[in-house]
């Protein structure tokens, strides 16, 4: 017994100075990112006046690059004085009269500025919407003449005024007959777990619609030294340049539609190859080296997890705007959310209640009121930087299952926009094509890891094999069914327990 009593005091001692580590690392590359971010504001807030004012003595086709050539400098100084070094490998000394289109992973925020520091100003940058960046460095961007695009349904709904895909691609195409090359990511995102997601096909189109051969770019240990959005730590970035990628001979097409489907297709598989082929083998997830099935699933919570925030309570929001709710309904609803956040009124409580407003709604009509709500106002508050992975688990061929507590109606919803399998959610009960307000099966808890299990048993998944995605402590009978569970945002006691179970763990899923 007394030996017991040291090792679990060894044990706590060590768990508790593991813990202290972590902490004292998370201040510093707080610490740095802050010094960073500084540095970089400072710099460009320093001689944006100036630009702006020295533009006006150049032609118009010039003002691009004195932009960029200033921008390599404020990172190249930024970079300089915080201690991130870039190493170079296999560094092309391409013609200068050539155009390139340099494809590269993503595994940081900085990853475009990297690049340019490397490949000099020549280059153009194709990035996410302007909006997504601070208005400062977005405008300093505009300047640049980077082109930025509107990559899915989320960003169609944020950012309606944004390029489309189709015009984004005949831009690029443009500036590389302007003598320019372009800077671009296949994947379209930054990869927040550290691991290569799907590739996208608009590099591809980008090469065959304007004959430019493609440069492969590995972009490694960005991930150590960017590890998040809000923290750096000084360190070296390698950057691994592949051999040259020939384009496919094609006539030049008026519309990305019209590029021939199978040549795109083929260079977009030469580039996930050649890049892949570059990086060492810690970026691959597990699922690019199986074959497609469906016999592993993906199981996601959506509030809070898929959904930044709490989609119900935004569903009442949207329906109290349009008069479909009286005021005394949208006012009970949000004083027992209250009562439930002090401690005075249980969660199942709280849900019973506050889905008794659905009582008499006419079962096809709220189908369609939640319909137009999610594609108006819910689908802006997805969490981006989610996207990605369940992008990546549906080209793997994965079964994607919502597990959530949130209305039948409204699951269905997330499963449309990613084409999931099926959702296990809360069932309200019915009669006469109408809702009584009365709920059948509040997906919560023990009723989630139980219908979870079952539905596996039917559909022959692998829950070895499986992965679940959740932010909150009462998730984790679900996540425990699993053998690849992930804490999305997590909660400070699910967070607790993630650490201690060694689950993966993704902070700031935003």
């Amino acid at each position: 017994m007394y030996h017991l009593q040291i090792l679990l005091s060894t044990s706590n001692l060590l768990y508790n100075s593991n813990m202290n580590m972590k902490e004292t690392t998370s201040f510093l590359g707080k610490l740095h990112h802050f010094g960073l971010a500084l540095d970089i504001g400072l710099l460009t807030f320093i001689f944006l006046l100036p630009m702006i004012i020295g533009e006006k003595f150049l032609s118009p086709e010039k003002r691009g690059l004195f932009w960029r050539k200033k921008a390599i400098w404020i990172i190249k100084t930024a970079f300089y004085l915080n201690k991130i070094d870039i190493k170079t490998k296999n560094h092309p000394f391409n013609d200068s009269e050539k155009s390139y289109v340099y494809a590269a992973n993503h595994p940081s925020d900085f990853d475009g500025f990297i690049l340019l520091t490397i490949l000099g100003p020549k280059c153009i940058l194709f990035t996410a919407p302007f909006q997504d960046f601070p208005k400062l460095l977005a405008t300093w961007m505009k300047k640049m003449e980077a082109i930025d695009v509107r990559r899915d349904v989320i960003d169609d709904a944020r950012y309606p005024k944004t390029e489309s895909k189709q015009h984004a691609i005949q831009h690029a195409i443009k500036a590389i007959k302007n003598g320019h090359s372009l800077i671009i990511f296949p994947e379209g995102h930054v990869e927040l777990l550290h691991l290569l997601h799907y590739f996208h096909t608009g590099v591809a189109r980008i090469s065959v619609g304007s004959h430019t051969p493609i440069i492969p770019v590995a972009l490694s240990n960005a991930e150590k030294v960017f590890s998040d959005e809000h923290s750096v730590t000084p360190g070296t970035v390698t950057v691994t340049f592949g051999n040259e990628l020939s384009a496919p001979k094609n006539k030049i097409s008026k519309t990305h539609k019209e590029f021939p489907k199978a040549k795109v297709l083929i260079t977009r598989n030469k580039i996930e190859k050649a890049i892949i082929d570059l990086l060492p083998l810690r970026y691959q997830p597990e699922y690019f080296k199986l074959p497609k099935t469906k016999k592993i699933g993906v199981f996601i919570d959506i509030d809070r997890t898929i959904y930044e925030g709490f989609s119900q309570k935004d569903l009442v929001k949207y329906l109290f705007a349009l008069h479909r709710l009286h005021y005394g309904e949208a006012l009970k609803v949000f004083y027992w959310l209250f009562l439930e956040k002090t401690g005075k009124l249980p969660h199942k409580e709280l849900m019973k209640k506050s889905l008794y407003i659905l009582n008499g709604w006419d079962v096809a009509e709220l189908r369609n009121v939640v319909h137009q709500s999610f594609y108006k106002k819910l689908v802006k508050n997805i969490q981006y930087g989610f996207f990605p992975i369940l992008k990546d688990h549906a080209e793997a061929g994965h079964s994607i299952v919502f597990v959530s507590e949130v209305i039948h109606p409204l699951a269905q919803e997330f499963k449309h926009l990613f084409a999931g399998r099926t959702t296990l959610d809360t069932k309200l009960a019915q009669e006469h094509h109408c809702y009584t307000g009365k709920v059948k099966c509040l997906c919560y808890k023990d009723v989630k890891a139980r219908l979870l299990k079952e539905f596996a048993q039917r559909a022959n998944i692998d829950l070895s094999k499986s992965y679940a995605y959740a932010d909150s402590y009462a998730d984790i009978p679900f996540m425990s069914l699993v053998g690849h569970p992930t804490a999305i945002n997590p909660d400070a006691d699910l967070l607790r327990y993630a650490e201690k179970k060694k689950f993966r763990i993704l902070k700031d899923a935003r």
